[in-house]
């Protein structure tokens, strides 16, 4: 039976670094990197604005579909995910919320949010960063522009609590260099039988 792992976390948090590395270390899983980019260019296509109720839920469909679809495309390989589908519903769910609008998203998006509820990872890892932490690291890389990260930073206050509903374990990663990160994943993913002793 296949085994789907997401790491999750906020923007600068570490989730990629993570990911490639675990890629070394984790040799009966596929690693799947996000790639929103390809949605963003269709959304900026349609001219859709993401701030107005009818671009969001344009918007959502996009993403939630294409979730969907790469979900079920690796149906029978043991899966890391570089986000999941859990953080496509979480940002479906409180973008409104977290800019004061107050849309019931769950009445619009009511089929496309039942189909993707039945995506669910088995272990999720969630990289627990302070604000200060991003803030510094969003500064001293250069390699991506990040210039979604404001929007971000809005969301991050309602992210932890979304997650805990799941089975998710939290790691610390507060002035951690990645190789300390990446053994306290290992050590995770082995006591809960996600790897062999």
């Amino acid at each position: 039976m296949r085994k789907i792992i997401s790491i999750q976390g906020p923007m600068a948090g570490g989730k990629t670094t993570l990911a490639k590395r675990l890629e070394n270390q984790l040799k009966n899983f596929q690693v799947i990197y996000e790639n929103p980019y390809p949605i963003v260019q269709s959304r900026n296509n349609l001219k859709l604005d993401i701030h107005t109720l009818e671009g969001f839920i344009k918007n959502q469909q996009l993403f939630i579909e294409a979730e969907i679809k790469r979900f079920n495309h690796f149906y029978n390989e043991n899966i890391l995910f570089d986000r999941g589908p859990e953080d496509i519903e979480f940002y479906t769910l409180f973008f409104p919320i977290a800019n004061g609008y107050s849309w019931d998203i769950e009445y619009y998006l009511k089929d496309e949010l039942n189909r993707l509820r039945k995506c669910r990872s088995d272990l999720i890892i969630y990289l627990d960063t302070e604000f200060e932490t991003l803030e510094r690291r969003k500064q001293n890389d250069l390699t991506k522009r990040r210039s979604s990260f404001d929007q971000n930073m809005k969301l991050y206050e309602y992210e932890k609590d979304w997650y805990k509903q799941f089975n998710t374990k939290f790691i610390d990663v507060n002035e951690k260099a990645s190789i300390e990160v990446e053994k306290s994943v290992l050590e995770n993913l082995t006591n809960n039988n996600f790897l062999k002793k």
